[in-house]
């Protein structure tokens, strides 16, 4: 049992290909434009938009279902939720929103 348990403490490491496939980007969620090629298999905006007021972020919930592709997720924070009518997107699970199938 003590192995496993160090096991489970142990550093993860991830392989080199899976690394080179991954982009980080910094920007600004309320600059018009977004210099961003798009479309994503995900995006991860955690524990951001809850300082933006509603209408703010619904902009941006739409703006997201744009830029991923038919399949892809879009990740929040735990404490997000977003229940803003006629965004095109669904929740998932607890922090997982996927298209609506308009957007498929």
């Amino acid at each position: 049992m003590c192995e496993k348990a160090e096991r489970a403490r142990a550093p993860l490491k991830v392989k080199p290909e899976l690394l080179a496939a991954i982009h980080y980007q910094r920007l600004n969620l309320l600059d018009n434009s977004w210099p961003l090629p798009g479309p994503f298999d995900a995006i991860f905006c955690r524990n951001v938009m809850i300082y933006f007021d509603a209408p703010t972020q619904k902009r941006l919930l739409e703006r997201f279902a744009r830029m991923l592709k038919p399949d892809g997720l879009l990740f929040v924070g735990h404490s997000e939720h977003f229940n803003h009518p006629h965004i095109p997107l669904r929740l998932r699970g607890q922090s997982v929103y996927e298209l609506t199938e308009a957007l498929r």
